[in-house]
């Protein structure tokens, strides 16, 4: 099975929350260019807590976020 990345942008994470929660690694591209991949601990309408693959936890704002990056296994 292949598999394809869905993007959410900066704008769009607000209303998907719960989409993103239940995501078991993402990709978080901040508006500095760094990505930060790893696994969502908690996400607010405000911030998101983030724990990467070396355990170190990341608190980010998501007006410093440029967008959210994960994979969705794709049926063909």
């Amino acid at each position: 099975m292949g598999k394809r990345q869905e993007r959410i942008f900066r704008n769009d994470i607000k209303h998907r929350i719960q989409e993103l929660l239940v995501r078991q690694s993402v990709q978080v591209v901040l508006r500095s260019k760094v990505v930060i991949n790893g696994y969502i601990i908690k996400l607010t309408e405000e911030e998101l807590h983030l724990k990467d693959h070396r355990f170190g936890l990341h608190e980010i704002s998501l007006s410093d976020i440029e967008e959210i990056i994960y994979d969705v296994v794709a049926a063909y």
